[in-house]
């Protein structure tokens, strides 16, 4: 945006220039500074338009749910493709009324600097979503629609929320209900892992059958786990397990389709639609 800025700067004072000095030098300087005016508007004003036309479009949407005064819900996450050979490992979803599976991960979580910020924004508690026990302070917020790419601008700048990704990762694998202690701890007392890249659904109605009445964007951050020697070994050793209640392996073919196995003709386990789109890092409808 600035270079856009100071290009056009350049060729304005060329203009200037031309409209000042004297009648001979003047078609060249402000010829010269037309064309170059004109190609800035043209090349960088459609390079910068194609480039934010997704939020030019988020922003439009947003201003006009704005006008009638709504909230957009607003689900931040993050998400670990763990794979071994070609499978996926899966977690039961802690929350009762979904049963399916999904990649290890969650939401973030709120600060205390976090409340602050959240209530300059006149955010609101998902009052559907338990807020107690593991589930407390989770960032699933309603926000004013006014004030949702203000939100999006505070979230993706990092400042003043966890920005960690260990914690889900523990409590999900190694924490302390017996059905989470998948991973040995002496294996796992870190994790490394590499950001790929951060999956944002549109701006859309909520599913009916998700219980909620509302616009919403949930936003996933995906982190494929690099694991050491050890950590690789014992990862093995649990594919060779197999699955229980609480895990699944999955491969590529069975999270797009859900649960679906192809080969048998039925849905072996339920599957929730986000982990598809952390897998091939794109949101879809179906």
């Amino acid at each position: 945006m600035l270079r856009f800025i100071l290009k056009i700067f350049v060729a304005l004072i060329l203009i200037f220039i031309g409209y000042n000095i004297e009648e001979s030098l003047r078609p060249e300087f402000i010829g010269g500074g037309f064309i170059l005016l004109i190609t800035i508007l043209i090349i960088d004003g459609f390079n910068f338009f194609y480039k934010n036309w997704k939020r030019l479009k988020l922003a439009l949407h947003c201003f006009w749910i704005s006008l009638s005064g709504k909230y957009i819900r607003f689900s931040m996450s993050y998400q670990y493709l763990i794979k071994v050979n070609d499978k996926y490992l899966l977690v039961q979803n802690a929350n009762p009324n979904w049963n399916w599976y999904q990649h290890v991960g969650g939401k973030y979580k709120r600060l205390p600097e976090t409340q602050s910020v959240l209530k300059e924004m006149n955010a609101t508690d998902d009052l559907k979503m338990k807020t107690a026990g593991l589930k407390k302070d989770d960032l699933a917020v309603f926000v004013p629609a006014r004030n949702a790419m203000k939100f999006l601008d505070w979230f993706n700048s990092e400042k003043n929320r966890e920005i960690s990704h260990w914690r889900e990762f523990y409590e999900e694998l190694l924490g302390g209900k017996a059905d989470n202690r998948i991973l040995k701890k002496k294996n796992f007392p870190y994790v490394n892992y590499r950001f790929i890249k951060s999956v944002q659904t549109p701006l859309k109605r909520a599913p009916i059958e998700s219980g909620w009445d509302c616009w919403e964007i949930l936003q996933y951050d995906v982190l494929e786990l690099i694991p050491n020697e050890s950590q690789q070994k014992e990862l093995e050793e649990l594919l060779i397990k197999g699955d229980s209640e609480y895990i699944k392996w999955a491969s590529t073919q069975m999270i797009n389709k859900l649960g679906y196995d192809e080969g048998e003709l039925s849905t072996k386990y339920n599957i929730g639609p986000h982990a598809k789109w952390v897998l091939n890092l794109k949101w879809s409808k179906a």
